[in-house]
């Protein structure tokens, strides 16, 4: 039934209560005090049809609200059950990246021990290809575990500043890559205020900007990099962007994905894990990681931390 059916079932139920009460008060204004009796005598059938027409407004605005608290609870039994489901997906996920880990990590460590006493004996293209592959393997099995633990670890949070954060993570690019260390720009927004201090698990967080910077260290071999910070609507937001190789615009939107690599990306080493290290990282902070890119003109990575009291 629409609203208006509402309103008028509501008066229906209201007029005969509010038409009474009127007369009874102009009477005792009047200075009336007069007792009014009238007799009526009615069939009894006209009797019982008056109460179903005066019940029948009030059965149904009850009959309304029951369906609308049936509907409510219809609905958060769903919402519960999709939470369910996606917590018992992510569960499964994690067993199965724990049982590759525990599958792999042995035969891998063999693989690659065979191939380094075969190389003490004789140094040939083929066992140092059968070593640099198994190492690869070996990597993402890292990474996989690694990610499967970020599930799940208990975050150790501190209050820390951002820009500090930032700017140590730059450093320590600079010290493995001094080729990328002059082309970084770090700016910070200050004014009209500035980025409060935030609660972060601190290794968690330097993860993900140490995988950031380095995608745009690795995938932009020149051009200026700019690193920047600023405050926004209770978000501290970082932004990361590279004037390098991009990404093509089919690809962007698998670049979350475990083991996802863009198809201009393969020339370069990598495990395809690490953006998704860093969506992992931002979602457990209640944050979020989003990227925008340009095939040949380059990259933008922004990262949202929410700013809490």
């Amino acid at each position: 039934m629409s609203r208006s059916g509402d309103v008028v079932l509501g008066v229906l139920t209201a007029v005969p209560v509010g038409l009474c009460a009127v007369a009874a008060g102009g009477m005792l204004l009047a200075g009336d005090t007069r007792v009014l009796a009238i007799e009526l005598a009615l069939p009894a059938g006209v009797l019982g049809a008056g109460a179903i027409v005066s019940a029948l407004p009030l059965s149904i605005l009850l009959a309304r609200k029951g369906r609308a608290r049936a509907r409510d609870r219809h609905d958060a039994a769903v919402d519960a059950a999709a939470v369910r489901a996606a917590q018992q997906e992510r569960a499964n996920h994690q067993r199965f990246l724990a049982r590759l880990d525990h599958e792999l990590k042995n035969p891998l460590t063999a693989i690659r021990a065979t191939a380094v006493a075969a190389q003490g004996e004789q140094q040939t293209d083929e066992w140092r290809t059968v070593d640099a592959q198994a190492a690869k393997l070996s990597t993402l099995v890292r990474d996989l575990r690694k990610l499967a633990e970020l599930e799940t670890r208990p975050l150790e949070t501190e209050i820390v500043s951002l820009e500090e954060v930032l700017s140590e993570a730059i450093d320590a690019l600079g010290q493995q890559n001094p080729a990328a260390s002059g082309r970084i720009a770090f700016t910070v927004t200050r004014v009209p205020w500035a980025v409060p201090p935030v609660s972060v698990d601190l290794d968690l967080f330097s993860l993900a900007i140490d995988n950031v910077l380095g995608n745009a260290a690795k995938y932009s071999s020149q051009g200026p990099i700019e690193v920047r910070l600023r405050e926004q609507d209770g978000w501290a937001i970082v932004e990361i962007a590279d004037a390098g190789r991009g990404i093509p615009a089919s690809d962007l939107p698998l670049v979350f994905d475990e083991l996802a690599r863009a198809q201009n990306a393969r020339d370069v080493s990598g495990s395809g894990i690490g953006l998704t290290l860093v969506a992992t990282v931002m979602r457990r902070h209640g944050g979020d990681v989003s990227i925008r890119s340009v095939e040949n003109a380059g990259s933008m990575v922004t990262l949202r931390l929410p700013i809490r009291g």
